[in-house]
């Protein structure tokens, strides 16, 4: 790796501890002899650098398996991330709050899950919420240290100060949810849209691993979607792009519950699938599951119909221009559900767009994290200032 011109050392040095740790975080234990291949870097600065972040309590080395050898013939240690450093990633759902504690290295610890009453998506309270799950879990015995609170909503958050400047489906409009979590804690909290923190999930941990360009769309009662553009989140200038269950689609209707006629919302999502098949609203996963089922088993359905929405959700959703169509569509939740039941049709309709990209150049797949994915991108959110700066671990702990 050559020196980058104008970089100082001490800048070249955090940059190169940086990059080891997001590399044992984001792979797994990896050896002393691959970290000097990947990073380009020699041996005696990789065995400096990670003895600096076992200092810093980020990493361990151990004994390679098998007797893993550097180039040199030496033993070559593996470089383990500690996962004693750990986050709380929450979810705040439209049904469910779920709270995890992840350690570095990506591995889920302890879970809780709480349903939603209704009436009980008012602000304080779900802050309330929260707090005393994100404590119950940190709470779990064990030495560790709190590297942050990473929270995943479904609504447009400011990139600047984590403001939720709109979540329609929890009738949240400019409320400081991250301000107000974050005093309630003691600890650092950041905020991000649910869908964004999907596709960042699927890109390091899942469907879209190896893949640059990327959208991730999940239906649930909402709809959301989530951009990889050249390995880099869409989020806009302000952090408000990917609002794709509000395009509108139907300019006569019906009435989006963020006040617009005919978005994708009214369209696409679990309930309007259970209400297409006459049943009660609410039912989730199962509920779809069930009507996917009597589908395939020759009952009448909406699901032959539904083809149309993930299809057309994904072709709407995806960047127009030929700079920005994705090399892969992670599709989750109910979408992930009827494209599993419908892919031939979904592919039928699909080789008849009349996009520029050939169907066959775009990869469709389900979510390979599934209902973990929000909570997978909350942790890395998490982790971020930690891993862009392992030094601030000493100040976080």
């Amino acid at each position: 790796m050559p020196t980058p011109t104008g970089v100082g050392s001490e800048e070249l040095r955090r940059g190169n501890l940086r990059a080891i740790l997001q590399t044992v975080h984001r792979h797994g234990p990896t050896t002393r002899a691959e970290l000097t291949k990947q990073l380009g870097l020699n041996r005696s600065t990789i065995g400096a650098l990670t003895a600096e972040l076992q200092s810093l309590g980020l990493v361990s080395e151990e004994a390679a398996a098998g007797g893993g050898r550097s180039g040199s013939g030496r033993p070559s240690h593996l470089v383990v991330p500690r996962a004693d450093n750990v986050v709380a990633a929450v979810e705040v759902g439209v049904d469910r709050i779920a709270v995890a504690m992840v350690g570095l290295g990506g591995e889920i610890m302890e879970r809780r899950t709480r349903t939603h009453q209704r009436g009980e998506h008012d602000v304080d309270h779900v802050v309330d919420v929260v707090a005393q799950m994100v404590e119950d879990v940190l709470a779990v015995p064990g030495d560790r240290r709190c590297q942050g609170i990473g929270v995943s909503v479904p609504g447009a958050v400011r990139t600047t100060d984590g403001m939720v400047r709109f979540a329609p489906n929890l009738g949240w409009v400019e409320e400081p949810f991250t301000a107000l979590l974050g005093k309630r804690l003691g600890r650092p909290v950041s905020t991000g849209n649910d869908a964004n923190l999907g596709v960042l999930a699927e890109h390091l941990r899942g469907a879209a691993v190896g893949f640059s360009d990327a959208v991730y769309l999940s239906a649930s009662v909402g709809i959301g979607g989530g951009f990889l553009v050249g390995g880099r989140p869409l989020t806009g200038a302000t952090g408000y792009a990917g609002e794709v269950g509000h395009l509108q689609v139907d300019s006569v209707g019906p009435v989006c519950r963020c006040g617009a006629v005919g978005c994708w919302e009214t369209k696409v999502g679990e309930n309007v699938l259970l209400r297409a098949a006459g049943r009660l609203s609410g039912g989730g996963p199962p509920a779809v599951a069930e009507v996917i089922a009597a589908a395939a088993a020759g009952r009448p359905g909406p699901v032959r119909r539904w083809p149309r929405s993930p299809t057309g959700a994904v072709w709407a959703s995806a960047p127009s221009s030929t700079s920005s169509i994705p090399e892969v569509v992670v599709l989750g939740g109910c979408l992930a559900q009827v494209w599993r039941a419908c892919e031939d049709r979904v592919n039928d309709a699909m080789s008849r767009s009349t996009m520029m990209t050939p169907r066959e150049d775009v990869l469709i797949r389900s979510a390979r994290l599934e209902d973990d994915a929000q909570l997978v991108g909350a942790a890395e959110l998490a982790f971020a200032p930690v891993l862009d700066d392992p030094q601030t671990a000493l100040v976080t702990a």
